[in-house]
């Protein structure tokens, strides 16, 4: 009987796309960079800026996660706005859908333009998840790896946070939920964000770890209650099944492709 026996959180189709997309960033990126990079954690180690929501303060912590994302900060015209209509509904990034932008990406004159919108410098595991976003057009788009027409672009830019060990601000972004009150009553609301849910998050942190030789990472712990359930299921459906086209990285399939 399989009662037992874990199952992937994403459909064929879906996970098809999500490995067929994690091994051209490896072929792309390459494995040395797959293998050696650092899994940025929510902590003071990888932030220790003090953050109050300062234009200063967020042109420091953009500063550290291009470090993270190895993109030369001196490259990128960073500027910020304010959304008009001060609505808070919207999206991670992008246009195309309902809302406004967290930030937006422009090559523009041979340099890159980012702007980040302001507002959400009261979440600052949004704002890294926001910057991490538009750091991955700079590598996707802006160093030319995939052309501006390219149909998934937006969702290989959220994998790409996930395959430069960011994943972990991006997935815990995906849904927030917050308290509001006004002079008449008080309740919570739910925010959408990003371009994969959490299943999919949770399959790509999975391939990720997979890949990377990690049966039981620690770093796992400071996943959202859900996406922590559907990378823990992924990971034992991966080791269980071995059902990827994801091979592990070797040392020496490493030092191959430095």
């Amino acid at each position: 009987m399989n009662w037992f026996t874990p199952k992937c959180p994403v459909d064929d189709d879906t996970k098809r796309w999500l490995e067929n997309s994690f091994n051209w960033l490896i072929e792309e990126l390459g494995t040395e960079t797959l293998s050696s990079v650092d899994v940025v954690l929510p902590i003071e180690e990888y932030f220790p800026d003090p953050f109050s929501g300062t234009e200063s303060d967020i042109r420091r912590m953009f500063e550290r996660v291009c470090d993270y994302m190895d993109v030369d900060p001196k490259l990128i015209d960073l500027r910020f706005y304010v959304n008009e209509d001060g609505s808070r509904l919207h999206p991670l990034a992008g246009t195309e859908r309902t809302g406004h932008a967290l930030g937006t990406y422009q090559m523009r004159g041979g340099k890159y333009h980012v702007r980040l919108e302001t507002s959400q410098a009261a979440n600052p595991h949004v704002m890294v998840a926001t910057i991490a976003h538009e750091l991955g057009h700079v590598i996707l788009l802006g160093e030319n790896r995939l052309p501006d027409d390219y149909e998934d672009h937006e969702p290989m830019t959220d994998l790409l946070t996930v395959f430069y060990g960011m994943g972990l601000f991006n997935a815990n972004s995906v849904f927030t939920f917050e308290q509001w009150t006004n002079t008449q009553a008080q309740g919570w609301r739910a925010e959408r964000r990003g371009y994969l849910t959490e299943e999919m998050f949770g399959y790509a942190l999975a391939l990720f770890a997979y890949a990377r030789g990690e049966a039981k990472p620690e770093w796992a712990s400071y996943l959202n209650v859900n996406v922590r359930s559907y990378f823990k299921n992924s990971l034992k459906y991966l080791a269980k099944t071995g059902d990827t086209t994801v091979e592990r990285i070797t040392a020496e399939a490493a030092e191959s492709s430095a």
